[in-house]
């Protein structure tokens, strides 16, 4: 699915599972939406079947097809809702970044405020040794992922997503003051596409991080000849350590890269002993040294981020139109469908409770919600250890975690619940999805408690989503 159609489905989505009233979208225009859906989207019979527990194509169509009809409905009444959907950062402050960069590349070029260029401690040094830090932390990272078969959560991408959606955020506190059903929903929305683009908005990040380093790079080369025609710059060399030998073989370490592409040589022990600073004494033309230095830049600075940056180009187009999919939306799918005869099938749904035993209802509206779940005796405190070595052991092709929105979410028992769905979902390619029963909890503190709910809710979505995965909350007692 598109990334534009993905935040269609997902804001739809949100506001079908906060407008429970149908003060938003009446449950008439949802039913109509699937129906026109179904009669829109070409497609053989009427069921459709899950790979691994991924919709296929033709389900992502009906998905996207209903979310556009309803939100064309939402738009009418609230057209702020459009400036949601399609949000974007803005394109001159990514302009803006890069032109600081150059600034700062010409900057760097004169940093010392003299004519004079030490060859041996040329600020450039500093900065490729740095880039040569972020190489290798790039390479680490991606063979890391290669070898775990999928990205692991890192501290980057949720900080990028947090700072992506701030203005978003805004707009939603604004809502808040003239529609408040519509403001929870477009705050779900906001938890839930924040979780789906991380990568996304990740790849951004890098593309601008990247892109920047090259402009930095570029303004350095700059800098050098722009002040080189207007000045008279005298190349040299000072040290308490090295003789000119030994400057010799540093130099054709730091410069032989550049040298090898200049064709511009190395001087020998003997030129380089004539050109040592000796006070004012010393140094020669920095023509050729502005050269090397140039070369240097674009060899290991400018040439590498451009190319990375490229690469990050490649995944956010990838990405986008291929975005990832949340656990949630094949149970969505077959609930807003149903009616419009069209049905799931595929795999089973092992649903695992946690230190929670719903009801015999709450069970019978689960296996409504979720098409073949085998819902399993609960799971108590201590048994944690027993339910990973039986997920590794035999390990199905989807899991559903169902814990009660009463519980307050810790690291020590639910975490570890969690962590070993996800290393069998590793090991074996299992999906696994959390869902969270509010009801129990909703109906005990009343209507008056609506902000200790909320707060409930926020911590189990930081909780799973910091263990890269989505909370799903469903009220069984309805």
């Amino acid at each position: 699915m598109h990334e534009s159609d993905l935040r269609c489905v997902l804001l739809v989505k949100a506001i079908e599972e906060t407008d429970r009233d149908g003060s938003v979208i009446a449950p008439a225009d949802r039913l109509a939406a699937a129906k026109d859906a179904r009669r829109a989207v070409p497609m053989q019979g009427g069921a459709l079947r899950l790979d691994r527990g991924r919709l296929p194509r033709a389900a992502e169509r009906l998905l996207a097809h209903r979310a556009r009809t309803l939100l064309q409905q939402v738009r009418v009444r609230h057209p702020f809702v459009e400036e949601v959907r399609t949000f974007a950062p803005a394109a001159w402050a990514s302009v803006a970044v890069l032109v600081v960069a150059f600034a700062a590349g010409i900057a760097l070029s004169a940093l010392d405020g003299t004519r004079r260029i030490n060859v041996l401690a040329f600020p450039l040094w500093a900065l490729v040794a740095w880039n040569l830090l972020v190489y290798v932390l790039v390479l680490a990272a991606f063979f890391g992922t290669m070898a775990r078969r999928r990205p692991k959560p890192r501290w980057l991408p949720s900080w990028v997503a947090h700072a992506a959606m701030q203005r978003l955020s805004g707009l939603v506190a604004r809502a808040r003051r003239f529609h408040a059903p519509l403001s929870a929903a477009l705050a779900r929305f906001l938890v839930e596409w924040q979780e789906a683009a991380r990568g996304i908005l990740a790849a951004r990040a890098a593309r601008l991080f990247h892109g920047g380093a090259a402009a930095l790079g570029i303004g350095l080369i700059a800098g050098f000849y722009l002040r080189g025609v207007a000045l008279d710059y005298r190349a040299g060399w000072e040290s308490t350590f090295l003789d000119a030998e030994q400057a010799r073989w540093v130099l054709r370490i730091l410069y032989g890269p550049a040298s090898w592409i200049t064709g511009i040589a190395v001087p020998d022990a003997a030129h380089l002993g004539a050109i040592r600073w000796h006070g004012a004494v010393g140094g020669e033309s920095a023509a050729p040294w502005i050269h090397l230095l140039a070369a240097t830049a674009l060899v290991f600075i400018v040439a590498p981020r451009l190319m990375l940056a490229a690469a990050a180009t490649a995944t956010i187009a990838r990405a986008s139109r291929n975005a990832p999919m949340p656990a949630s939306l094949p149970a969505y799918f077959d609930t807003v469908f149903r009616e419009a005869g069209v049905a799931v099938t595929g795999d089973e749904v092992r649903v695992v409770p946690y230190a929670y035993e719903p009801s015999g209802e709450s069970v019978e509206r689960l296996r409504a919600q979720l098409a073949r779940a085998d819902v399993r005796p609960m799971l108590a405190y201590g048994n944690e250890d027993a339910f990973a070595r039986e997920l590794l052991e035999n390990a199905p092709s989807h899991v559903a975690l169902l814990f009660t929105l009463a519980a307050t979410p810790e690291d020590e028992n639910h975490g570890r619940v969690i962590d070993a769905a996800r290393q069998a979902a590793d090991r074996a390619r299992t999906r696994v999805e959390v869902l969270v029963d509010e009801g129990p909890y909703v109906s005990r503190m009343g209507p008056g408690m609506k902000e200790r709910v909320d707060e409930r809710r926020r911590a189990w979505q930081r909780f799973v989503a910091a263990r890269g995965l989505e909370a799903r909350f469903v009220d069984l007692s309805r």
